[in-house]
C-alpha cells in the first residue's frame, strides 16, 4: 500500500488512531478534515481514497468503526460498477446504444417497448422504474424472474418523454444485456474482465471467501428534525405512488434488515444495489476508467468516457421528485445535490452515503464509504466536502 509518494498520517488530537492511513505530501488537508469530522461526531466512521493522474495520493480511514481492510454494502454505488461493464461492451462494439433493446433481448418488445433503445433504457427514460404487481425482496434477487417480469411490463410513461430513477430495475436491464451479448452474468463479467485483473476491491456478488471482511452497514441515526423532514420524501411514500411503486413500498417491510447486510442478497449479484466494497476499491475502479494505474492501461478510451458521461437526462425526476442528471447509467453532478466534481465527472452514490467518482477534467478519482448510513440518504455531504478539499489541494499543487 505504501509508495515513495505517501507517508503515514495521524491526528492524535482526535484520539489515538482516529484517522489512519497514508497521504501524499500536499494533500494533508484532506486527512485533517476527516479528523475534524470524526472529532465532531462519535457515531461517524468512514474510508476515503483518491487517485490523481492514476497515482494513489490518499488512502485513509477514521472513526471508531472504521477499518483498513473491511468492506460493506455500497447500495446504489453498485450501479456505477455495473455501468463500467456496460461501457466496456460499448467500447468493444458488442453493444450499440441506438439499437432497440429487443435487438438483444427480444422479449423486451412486450408492452409497447419494441422501439425502446439501449440508450433510452440505460438513461432512466424507458418508463419502467418498477413492476406491477410489486415485487418482494426474494423476487428482486431472482434475476430470471425479474427479467421476465420487466420484459412484460408496460411503461409507466411514454419512453423518452421523461426520466425517472430506475432504482432497482436498471440493474436487471444491465445484467440481462450483458448476459445476452457476452453470455456471462454482469457480476462474473466484472470479476473476470475488470475486478480480478486490476485488483479492484469491489464485488457485485460477494464471494464466500470475502465474507470475513464484510461489516454490516449501520442504520441511520437522524435527529428528530431530520426524521421529520424525511417523512416528506418521495421515497417514504406508500405503494400507491409512482415513487412508492418503484421501490416496492406496497410489499416491503420497513423493519426488514438492510439488504446489503444479508448474506444471500450480497451473493445474488443484484447489480442495482447489492454490491460490497471499500473506498479503496471504488477509487481504483474509477481511476482505471480514466488513467493508467500501476502500469495497466486505462480501461475506457476517452471516446467511451465521453459517450457514457454525456448528459442524457436532466430535470425533474418522475421517481425521486427532485432534479437529477444522468448519463448512460452514471449520475452526473448538479449544483444543488451532487456537488462532487467538475461538469465532466461521472459516478454513482448509494443510499448509505457511499460515493465513487471519476473526474476527467481534474484527472482524479475517489471513493468514499461511511460506515453508518447518511441522513437523509444518498451521497453523504461529508464525503463531497472531502472531495472538494481534495480538488483544492490538487489546484494548489498544479498552480
Amino acid at each position: 500500500m505504501t509508495t515513495d509518494i505517501t507517508r503515514p498520517v495521524g491526528h492524535p488530537e482526535t484520539g489515538a488512531g482516529a484517522v489512519q492511513g497514508f497521504v501524499a505530501p500536499g494533500f494533508e488537508a484532506v486527512s485533517r478534515q476527516l479528523a475534524h469530522i470524526v472529532a465532531g461526531d462519535d457515531g461517524y466512521s468512514a474510508q476515503f481514497c483518491a487517485y490523481t493522474d492514476g497515482k494513489k495520493v490518499i488512502d485513509i480511514w477514521g472513526g471508531p468503526d472504521a477499518e483498513e481492510d473491511s468492506i460493506q454494502g455500497v447500495f446504489s454505488a453498485t450501479k456505477g460498477v455495473a455501468a463500467v461493464c456496460v461501457a466496456l461492451l460499448l467500447q468493444r462494439e458488442l453493444l450499440l446504444l441506438d439499437k432497440p433493446m429487443s435487438h438483444y433481448w427480444p422479449e423486451f418488445a412486450q408492452g409497447g417497448k419494441a422501439s425502446v433503445t439501449v440508450r433510452t433504457a440505460l438513461s432512466h427514460r424507458a418508463g419502467v422504474p418498477g413492476i406491477e404487481p410489486q415485487i418482494t425482496q426474494d423476487q428482486l434477487m431472482d434475476h430470471e424472474y425479474m427479467a421476465a417480469r420487466l420484459a412484460a411490463q408496460t411503461p409507466h410513461w411514454y419512453p423518452g418523454a421523461a426520466h425517472g430513477y430506475h432504482g432497482l430495475t436498471i440493474g436487471t436491464l444491465m445484467d440481462e444485456l450483458v448476459r445476452r451479448v457476452d453470455g456471462r452474468t454482469v457480476d462474473r463479467f466484472f470479476r473476470e474482465e475488470i475486478g480480478d485483473p486490476r485488483g479492484i476491491d469491489v464485488f457485485i456478488a460477494t464471494p464466500e471467501d470475502q465474507e470475513p471482511r464484510v461489516r454490516d452497514v449501520l442504520p441511520q441515526r437522524p435527529t428528530p428534525e431530520q426524521a421529520a423532514a424525511m417523512k416528506g420524501s418521495p421515497l417514504r411514500q406508500d405503494g400507491d405512488t409512482l415513487s412508492g411503486m418503484a421501490f416496492n413500498k406496497a410489499v416491503t417491510d420497513p423493519l426488514a434488515e438492510l439488504m446489503p447486510n444479508v448474506r444471500r442478497y450480497r451473493a445474488a449479484g443484484q447489480s442495482s444495489a447489492g454490491g460490497v466494497g471499500s473506498a479503496r476499491g471504488l477509487a481504483r475502479l474509477y481511476a482505471s476508467c480514466i488513467s493508467e494505474v500501476d502500469g495497466m492501461s486505462r480501461l475506457l478510451s476517452p471516446e467511451t468516457v465521453a459517450t457514457v458521461s454525456q448528459i442524457h437526462a436532466a430535470g425533474p425526476d418522475m421517481v425521486l421528485g427532485l432534479p437529477t442528471r444522468f448519463g448512460i447509467v452514471f449520475q452526473k453532478p448538479d449544483p444543488d445535490r451532487l456537488r462532487w466534481g467538475s461538469h465532466t465527472s461521472f459516478g454513482h452514490d448509494g443510499a448509505g452515503g457511499a460515493i465513487g467518482v471519476a473526474d476527467p477534467w481534474h484527472s482524479l478519482a475517489y471513493g468514499y464509504v461511511p460506515r453508518r448510513m447518511s441522513v437523509p440518504g444518498g451521497a453523504d455531504e461529508r464525503g463531497m466536502d472531502l472531495a472538494r478539499t481534495l480538488r483544492q489541494c490538487l489546484a494548489e499543487q498544479r498552480a
